[in-house]
């Protein structure tokens, strides 16, 4: 056998044909034998040869059956679970419904119709409860009754539709992803890093065009002109499929804490659905991760997401996110003026009470200083005193002794000496010989008395 052999398999024995061999022909969208294995396992999904003419039906015959067992079998209402694919309104809402399984693979799709006379009050009704319009990408949940028409086919007939079930939906989502961050541990990550106190510069991540970024920036300008705050601008789209790997990939270009203060995500206001996409894990984690603090400004002041949830701060609008920042740059230069009045004062209160110190040691030097210098005075005086005392005395002793000095040198006169009867010799030189020794070594000596003079001529041995 060269060729492949088609199978005419069901959806729901897909599995059951794969696991005896059978593979699946993308082209053709059917499953089928490769050439070389065995035919008789998959003999029950063999196409069956067609019947002969008389025991046929035309088409509508067939269509007309089908409608009878749906009458039959089917009259009844459901409620169906399913995500909204394509809506479009025409006097009446048309719709397009799909089922996905647990990877996200289409297994089943519909059409439905809500007709003009239920349909204004029923999307009302749901937009009031959800705030959310009735679009693609939202999950609903619809009282349904099954129709079948022998020329447009299988369609739902919408009846009813339930809002409180797309709000569990989107809580459901929001806890899955909350759940997830904190089994991994993230979930407050950002919200711990701390408070941005000083905004030099920023890092900015926007939809391009958006009509929010007009109204974050018409203030961001001023700070920049002022040299107060740099801003830096980054695009990603907020919305639509792109949406799970550009944000993530505009945080990996600004997480860098040596270049930014902080990191600011902001949107302007929209359709609550088109914010609601960005509660995604992928986007949430980035913010999570960030390694600089994120303040996001996504929305209305009514509208909350999970990004405000697990952002550093939350202003729920740009122009709040802007204003936040402005706000910080002016407390922060109240703050420093008032620091620095505060730091004059207290350098003017220190040099007043250094100055009266000053005064008051000054005076007490002053007033130790006269007192010092008359205790001195008094002392000088009194050693003063003292030392003419003691000089006077000294004098007086001195007078006394120069007197008997006197008297003595008066006593050893040689005049007196003379007068008591005593001769003095001389010899030619008038020098006083007073040894017998030095008295015969001259030739000449002059020999004085009271009365006179007398001069003898020594006789030589």
């Amino acid at each position: 056998m060269n060729k492949p052999t088609f199978l005419d398999c069901p959806y729901s024995e897909k599995d059951e044909a794969k696991k005896l061999g059978a593979q699946f022909d993308w082209d053709q969208k059917k499953w089928f034998i490769p050439p070389g294995l065995e035919i008789e396992p998959f003999t029950k999904w063999l196409p069956k040869p067609p019947p002969p003419p008389s025991t046929s039906l035309t088409l509508n015959d067939l269509m007309l059956n089908v409608k009878k067992t749906i009458a039959e079998q089917h009259n009844t209402r459901y409620w169906v679970r399913a995500e909204l694919v394509n809506v479009s309104e025409n006097v009446h809402v048309y719709m397009e419904l799909a089922d996905h399984d647990n990877e996200g693979h289409e297994v089943a799709k519909a059409r439905a119709t809500l007709w003009k006379h239920r349909a204004a009050s029923q999307l009302q009704h749901f937009k009031e409860q959800t705030g959310l319009p009735f679009k693609p990408g939202i999950k609903v949940l619809l009282q349904v009754h099954i129709e079948f028409h022998t020329r447009y086919g299988f369609s739902l007939d919408v009846l009813d539709i339930d809002p409180s079930f797309t709000l569990g939906e989107m809580e459901a989502k929001l806890n899955r992803i909350r759940k997830r961050l904190k089994t991994e541990g993230i979930y407050t990550n950002n919200q711990k890093l701390a408070k941005t106190r000083e905004f030099c510069k920023v890092a900015v991540i926007a939809p391009p065009q958006a009509a929010g970024l007009g109204d974050f920036k018409s203030q961001a300008d001023i700070l920049a002109t002022l040299g107060l705050c740099e801003f830096h601008y980054y695009s990603a789209s907020f919305q639509g499929k792109n949406i799970l790997t550009e944000i993530p990939a505009a945080f990996e270009l600004v997480n860098q804490p040596e270049q930014f203060d902080a990191v600011v995500m902001i949107r302007g206001g929209g359709a609550k659905a088109d914010l609601f996409q960005l509660n995604e894990y992928e986007i949430v984690k980035a913010i999570c991760m960030a390694k600089l603090p994120v303040i996001v400004g996504i929305g209305h002041e009514r509208d909350k997401t999970l990004l405000d949830e697990v952002a550093n701060y939350a202003c729920h609008t740009p122009s709040l996110a802007i204003s936040h920042i402005s706000a910080t740059i002016v407390q922060n230069a109240r703050n420093a003026k008032q620091d620095w009045q505060s730091i004059i004062r207290a350098a003017s209160e220190k040099l007043n009470r250094a100055r009266a110190d000053t005064d008051r040691l000054n005076a007490q030097i002053r007033e130790q200083t006269v007192k010092l210098l008359g205790s001195q005075h008094q002392k000088m005086a009194t050693l003063m005193q003292e030392i003419k005392n003691a000089s006077q005395n000294q004098l007086t002793q001195a007078r006394h002794q120069i007197k008997l000095l006197m008297e003595q040198v008066l006593l050893g006169d040689p005049k007196r000496i003379i007068n008591r009867g005593y001769a003095l010799v001389r010899n030619r030189q008038d020098k006083v010989i007073s040894t017998k020794v030095a008295a015969q070594q001259e030739d000449f000596l002059v020999i004085e008395f009271k009365d006179g003079r007398l001069s003898c001529q020594m006789e030589k041995k």
